[in-house]
């Protein structure tokens, strides 16, 4: 029988299928946009994980606790729908939010919940990355306080995870501070489609490798039993 886009966005089990078949024929980042995208469709806030009001307090009250004011410029590594988003833009001053990500459909849907929740006047700054285009090329000269990316790296491969570290100290002012979660094991592994677990050596060495300082937060409380750590310039 054929399957019509209507069941593909209703049905779990042929989305269930049909996901499984966009990694099997796309890139790995435009398989996991698509996914993205379809899931946005479905439920805006589950898209994103779900738990949206105490994940998104939650990286928020971390950043606030390590130093985040008003007058801090952040960028927001996988923005996606803004459940975190939504808490930094009402609270930091006007122009110094910045988010992107690699679902289109994500970002529309960001840009709509800004107006909707009537903080498009902070003036956030929702950017929409190609996959596979290269970390922060869309960024031109901006330089940030404080760097996020909340459950962003329990997505992407050990390849596309070194890329960003690579690359995001030119858009760390000094003193910056870049905070990430991941799922810690001792080893790496795929679980399933687009979930991975990175032994914590992996980030010391990249910090190694890329001139900077490497923090666990074992005290950040993920529900979902992520880590949180961090990177500043050595």
């Amino acid at each position: 029988m054929r399957e019509t886009v209507s069941a593909l966005l209703t049905s779990w089990q042929l989305n269930r299928g049909f996901y499984g078949r966009l990694y099997q024929t796309r890139p790995y980042l435009e398989a996991y946009a698509a996914h993205t995208d379809h899931r946005v469709i479905k439920d805006p806030h589950a898209a994103v994980g779900g738990k949206w009001e105490e994940l998104g307090r939650l990286q928020f009250d971390h950043l606030i606790a390590h130093g985040l004011k008003p007058d801090s410029k952040l960028l927001d590594l996988g923005c996606g729908t803004l459940r975190g988003g939504r808490h930094f833009i009402r609270y930091l001053n006007a122009g110094n939010y910045t988010g992107t990500d690699i679902s289109l459909r994500a970002i529309d849907y960001a840009h709509h919940l800004a107006m909707n929740e009537d903080i498009a006047t902070k003036k956030p700054r929702l950017l929409y990355r190609r996959p596979g285009e290269a970390f922060f090329a869309d960024l031109d000269d901006a330089q940030f306080d404080f760097v996020l990316a909340h459950s962003v790296f329990t997505h992407l491969p050990a390849e596309v995870i070194e890329e960003c570290l690579a690359g995001v100290g030119r858009v760390m002012q000094p003193g910056a501070a870049f905070f990430f979660t991941f799922r810690d094991g001792a080893e790496y592994r795929r679980n399933g489609l687009k979930d991975f677990t990175h032994p914590r050596r992996l980030f010391a060495d990249l910090a190694e490798r890329y001139y900077f300082l490497f923090e666990m937060h074992d005290d950040y409380k993920h529900p979902r039993g992520q880590t949180m750590a961090s990177l500043r310039h050595r």
